[in-house]
Parts: structure tokens; C-alpha cells; sequence
């Protein structure tokens, strides 16, 4: 991270701004936090990144990881949805007093 800074801060602000940096990343693993890091280097190379930028990248791969293991929903299963107004109905029906929303 030396490389991003112009002059080297004193000794003080540079504890400071790796203890945040370890506070901010202290839940993720350090592979997740170098690849992170390359990432934003290889996509910004003319900005400073702070922790929350390593943050974003890491949420986004992990849900994307998330996402694509999460099993399909066939189209029957999306036949199967119901509209607003269908499920007011239905709880209708059953006997509940169903208010509109802005009524």
C-alpha cells in the first residue's frame, strides 16, 4: 500500500489506517482480501482503494458464488406465482380483514 500514498505519513496515521483496514477485513479470509485488492488495482489503476471497496468486491463475488448454487426455479414453479391481487383475495377468503395499501 506504500506505493498509493504520496508521502509517507507519520507513524501515527499509518497504525491508524492499517488497524482500520484490519478492523474492516478482519472477517474474510487473506486470499479473499489479496484477490480482492489485484482486482481493484487491475480495474482502478489511477485510485486509492479503502476498505470498503476491497468490501464490495468480496460481497459480490460471494454472492455471486451464493447465487449460481442456488437451484433453478422451473417454469411451473414461476406459473405457479400469484398476483397482489390474487393473494388479497385469497386471505379474503379465509376471513381476514385484507387493507390495500393507501387505503
Amino acid at each position: 500500500m506504500h506505493s498509493y500514498w504520496q508521502s509517507t505519513p507519520p507513524e501515527q496515521v499509518k497504525a491508524g489506517i492499517l488497524a482500520d483496514w484490519c478492523d474492516a477485513l478482519e472477517d474474510w479470509k487473506q486470499e479473499q482480501v489479496v484477490w480482492a485488492l489485484r482486482k481493484w488495482r487491475n480495474e482502478n489503476p489511477n485510485k486509492r482503494p479503502n476498505p470498503g471497496h476491497v468490501l464490495i468486491l468480496m460481497k459480490e463475488a460471494r454472492g455471486k458464488k451464493i447465487a449460481a448454487q442456488l437451484p433453478k426455479q422451473s417454469p411451473e414453479t414461476e406459473k405457479k406465482r400469484i398476483s397482489g391481487e390474487r393473494a388479497a383475495e385469497i386471505l379474503a377468503e379465509a376471513g381476514f380483514n385484507v387493507k390495500k395499501f393507501g387505503q
